[in-house]
C-alpha cells in the first residue's frame, strides 16, 4: 500500500507540475597529470552570442539549496560552499572536461625524472581583491595552511604526500614530495586548491572564511545569513586562463546566489523570472522546464554515487553479514523506477561509472536483490524472526534501524522506499531528515546508525578520502577501517601508470563490495537550467558554470 501511495504522490506531483528538490555536494573532476604541455581547451557546452556583441552589466541570480557555514576552502567541505568559490578563487592549473591540465595561475611546470619534484612558474602581475600581490609565497602559504590546519578538507588525502613546499623568488613555486603522486594534480585543479591572500588571514583571523579573499573574476561583495551571497565583478581581473574569450574582467557585474530551500519553490522562481540558474535531477522538474521555452537545459557530470553508509561502530553493523543482508533486502532498481521515475542507474560499486577504475566486470560479485539470501545471514549473525520481526537470539533486541539524511530531494523519497523494502522484510526503520549542515555535523561525530548520501568527484580517490583508516574522524564518516585497503588505496595514489592504478581500484571495490561499508544506490542525472537570456557561458568539469565570458542579452 505504501508503495502504491509513494508511486501515486510521484505522478501526482509530476500531472500538476510540482516537484520536490535538488540534491547535490559537488566537488571536482579525474585522471592522472598528462604532462607539460597545453593542449586547447573544448569546453563542454558553450551558448554562442551569434553576431551580437557583450553587453557588460546585471546581475545573475542563481539558486542554491544549502547556505555554507564558511567559504573558508581549508575547513570541511559544506553544501554551497564549492558552487561558489570558483567565482573568488584562482588555481593553478584548470583541469579540462578530457581530464587534462592547462595553465591558469600558473603559466607552465615541469615534473623531474624521479616525478618526486615538481616546479610551477607563476604569471606575473597577480594580485588578490585586497590589492596584495599573489606571488609564489602566497601560494606556498595556501598551500602550507591546508597541510597544518586543513585536517577536514577534502584535499588532505592528496597533500599527505607533500615532505615540503618551497617559494623560490617571486614566481617559482616547487613542490617537493615524498613518492610520485598521481592525485595531487587532480586535487591542484580544484576550488578548494585556490590560492588565498595571507594578509586576509591575518587580517580576518577566525571570521576569514566570512571574509574570502582570493584573487577570482568575482569578490565577495555581501552575506546575509539565510537569504543571499553576493559577488561583485573584480574589475583589476586581467588574467583569466586561455580557456576563455574574455580573459580581462567579467561582463556581468554581480552573482547573486540565492538561498532556496526547497526545489518547488526554485522551479516557481524559475518560472517567474525571479533566479536565473537552477539545478536539477527530479523527473518531473524536467518535464516542466523541457516546455519551458526560458529553459535551457544541460546535462552535467558530477562523478555521483548515493548510497546507504553503515556508521559501523554501531552494533549491529559492525558484522559485515548484517550489513550484507541489508543490501539484499533493497531492491535498488525499485527505487529509481518509484522514487526516481527512472531517472538514474541503479549502482553496485562504490565507485561511479564515470570515475577511471571503475570496474564493469564486478557486478555478479557484488549483493544482488535476494530476500531468501538476506534471511539466511541474518540466522547466521544470530538474529531470529519473532512475530514478524527480526531479534537478536542472545539480547532479544529487536534489529533495527535509523536513516539519516538531509532535506534535500530526493533524499525523503528513497529514504522512504528503503523503510517499505526493509519493513517489508522485518527489520523496523525510521527516517531522521535534516538541514544539509546539521545532519553532516551528525555523521561526522558518529551520531548515526546509517546515512543516505551522495558525493561528487573527480577521482578515485575518493574511496581514500572517505574510507581508508587514516580519514576516520574526519570525512571517513563510517569509521570503517581495512588495513588491505589503506594498502590498495596508498599504493593507487601513487601509481602513475594508468592501467596498474585502475587494476588497484579494482581490487579496492572488490574488498568493499564484500565488505559492503557502504551499500551503492543509484548513480543520478543532474541537469543545470539556464535562463535563454544568458549567452556565452561554459559548463566545465563537474557541471561547474563558467561566467566569465557570459552576458544577459537584453
Amino acid at each position: 500500500m505504501r508503495k502504491l501511495f509513494i508511486f501515486l504522490f510521484i505522478l501526482t506531483i509530476a500531472l500538476t507540475a510540482c516537484a520536490i528538490r535538488p540534491n547535490s555536494d559537488t566537488s571536482q573532476v579525474i585522471e592522472t597529470p598528462s604532462g607539460t604541455t597545453p593542449t586547447e581547451f573544448q569546453p563542454t557546452t558553450v551558448q554562442p552570442a551569434e553576431d551580437d556583441l557583450p553587453v557588460r552589466g546585471g546581475t545573475l541570480t542563481r539558486a542554491i539549496t544549502s547556505e555554507p557555514t564558511t567559504l573558508d576552502p581549508h575547513g570541511a567541505a559544506s553544501s554551497g560552499q564549492n558552487v561558489i568559490l570558483p567565482y573568488l578563487l584562482d588555481t593553478l592549473i584548470y583541469r579540462d572536461i578530457d581530464n587534462t591540465y592547462k595553465p591558469y595561475l600558473a603559466e607552465k611546470w615541469t615534473i623531474s625524472e624521479d616525478g618526486k619534484t615538481i616546479t610551477f612558474f607563476l604569471r606575473n602581475g597577480v594580485t588578490f581583491h585586497d590589492g596584495t600581490p599573489l606571488n609564489a609565497e602566497a601560494v606556498r602559504f595556501t598551500y602550507q595552511r591546508i597541510m597544518q590546519e586543513g585536517s577536514k578538507s577534502p584535499l588532505v588525502s592528496s597533500f599527505s604526500n607533500i615532505e615540503s613546499i618551497e617559494a623560490v623568488g617571486e614566481n617559482q613555486v616547487v613542490f617537493h614530495l615524498k613518492q610520485p603522486s598521481s592525485t595531487l594534480f587532480s586535487a591542484l585543479s580544484t576550488a578548494y586548491a585556490g590560492i588565498i591572500s595571507p594578509a586576509a588571514v591575518e587580517k580576518y583571523g577566525d571570521s576569514f572564511g566570512l571574509n574570502l579573499v582570493g584573487s577570482g573574476p568575482f569578490k565577495l561583495e555581501n552575506w546575509r545569513s539565510g537569504v543571499s551571497i553576493s559577488v561583485i565583478r573584480n574589475e583589476d581581473y586581467k588574467w583569466g586562463p586561455s580557456i576563455l574569450k574574455n580573459q580581462a574582467s567579467p561582463y556581468l557585474e554581480r552573482i547573486l546566489f540565492k538561498i532556496v530551500l526547497d526545489a518547488t519553490t526554485q522551479l516557481m522562481a524559475f518560472q517567474s523570472g525571479e533566479v536565473d540558474v537552477i539545478f536539477i535531477n527530479q523527473p518531473s522538474h524536467l518535464e516542466v522546464l523541457r516546455n519551458d521555452p526560458a529553459a535551457q537545459l544541460i546535462e552535467t557530470n558530477l562523478n555521483s554515487l548515493v548510497y546507504l553508509g553503515f556508521n559501523v561502530q554501531a552494533e549491529p553493523f559492525g558484522d559485515v553479514r548484517v550489513r550484507r543482508a541489508v543490501a539484499q533486502l533493497i531492491d535498488k532498481d525499485e527505487i529509481v523506477n518509484t522514487a526516481l521515475g527512472g531517472t538514474g542507474t541503479a549502482a553496485f560499486s562504490p565507485l561511479a561509472p564515470t570515475l577511471p577504475g571503475y570496474d564493469a566486470s564486478l557486478k555478479d560479485s557484488a549483493p544482488a536483490y535476494s530476500p531468501e539470501e538476506a534471511e539466511k545471514l541474518l540466522l547466521e549473525a544470530g538474529f531470529e524472526k519473532s512475530d514478524g520481526r527480526w531479534v537478536n537470539k542472545e539480547t532479544a533486541q529487536e534489529l533495527s534501524l535509523e536513516i539519516l539524511t538531509s532535506t534535500r530531494a530526493p533524499n525523503e523519497a528513497i529514504a522512504t522506499v528503503i523503510q517499505e523494502q526493509l519493513q517489508r522484510a522485518g527489520i523496523t526503520v525510521s527516517i531522521k531528515l535534516l538541514e544539509s549542515n546539521a545532519a553532516s555535523e551528525l555523521a561526522a561525530k558518529g551520531e548515526y546508525q546509517t546515512m543516505l548520501w551522495r558525493y561528487d568527484w573527480n577521482d578515485a580517490d575518493v574511496l581514500n578520502v572517505y574510507l581508508s583508516t587514516s580519514r576516520i574522524g574526519r570525512t571517513n564518516r563510517s569509521f570503517y577501517s581495512n588495513p588491505a585497503l589503506d594498502e590498495i588505496l596508498e599504493a593507487a595514489a601513487m601509481e602513475m601508470n594508468d592501467q596498474k592504478r585502475n587494476e588497484l581500484y579494482s581490487e579496492a571495490q572488490k574488498i568493499l563490495i564484500q565488505e559492503q561499508p557502504w551499500i551503492p544506490i543509484y548513480s543520478p542525472k543532474d541537469y543545470l537550467v539556464i535562463r535563454n537570456t544568458i549567452v556565452d557561458y561554459i559548463v566545465g568539469p563537474m557541471g561547474r558554470l563558467v561566467l566569465t565570458d557570459a552576458w544577459l542579452k537584453p
